[in-house]
């Protein structure tokens, strides 16, 4: 087995959870774009969301792909304009696990860097990650979109065999598991599957498995 060199966590519902309504008022503001960019009502605007989510696994893939004319800049920018700080508090528990971690590691988002930033950031756990590799370094090509991951990789100078990705997403797993990156699903009552090698119901609950795995040559 090749040596794990490097840790790759999701941001959104992996590092932390929606257990305070943030994800409510996030998809409240996609919806609310999506209204007036393109000129639907309420409920086309959910329904838009709904689809463009379950098709191509981002609103904002959905829209580069149907409505390649909109501002997707703007996009990014309005749903991200949140004040975090009424929903997260600093995690603890979490620094001390990353703390423990010894191996190199990187947040790797669909989100836009500014917004992970901020995130990691109210966490109290930003100093833990090396890069932030957001949408927009990926070139807009958001997991599971094999560029992305294979542009990861090649920043990092690193195959996928030398890599751990921790998501909430499967689809997002097996598009990582498919550039030979090691995979931990991170989501309650989730199931190891094709493309998932370890489930775990929250991110502290992987140390074990991460541990067990930089041990591993």
């Amino acid at each position: 087995m090749t040596a794990i060199k490097h840790l790759l966590f999701d941001l959104d519902d992996t590092l932390y959870t929606d257990a305070s309504g943030l994800f409510n008022e996030l998809g409240l503001r996609i919806e609310q774009w999506t209204l007036q960019a393109l000129n639907v009502n309420e409920t086309e605007a959910k329904a838009l969301r709904r689809r463009y989510f379950t098709t191509y696994g981002t609103t904002m893939a959905g829209l580069l792909l149907e409505h390649p004319e909109v501002d997707i800049d703007d996009y990014l920018d309005y749903v991200h304009d949140l004040d975090i700080t009424r929903y997260l508090n600093p995690d603890p528990r979490l620094a001390e696990m990353l703390s423990r971690l010894p191996a190199p590691k990187s947040v790797f988002t669909n989100s836009i860097a500014s917004w992970a930033e901020r995130i990691t950031q109210q966490l109290g756990i930003r100093g833990y990650f090396e890069h932030i590799f957001d949408v927009r370094a990926v070139g807009y090509r958001s997991k599971p979109d094999r560029h992305a991951f294979n542009w990861v990789l090649a920043t990092l100078n690193l195959p996928g065999e030398a890599c751990v990705l921790l998501d909430d997403r499967v689809s997002y797993l097996q598009g990582a598991a498919a550039a030979g990156i090691h995979t931990v699903l991170v989501r309650k009552g989730g199931q190891v599957t094709d493309g998932v090698d370890f489930a775990v119901d929250h991110v502290l609950d992987a140390e074990p498995i991460i541990q067990q795995l930089l041990q591993s040559v």
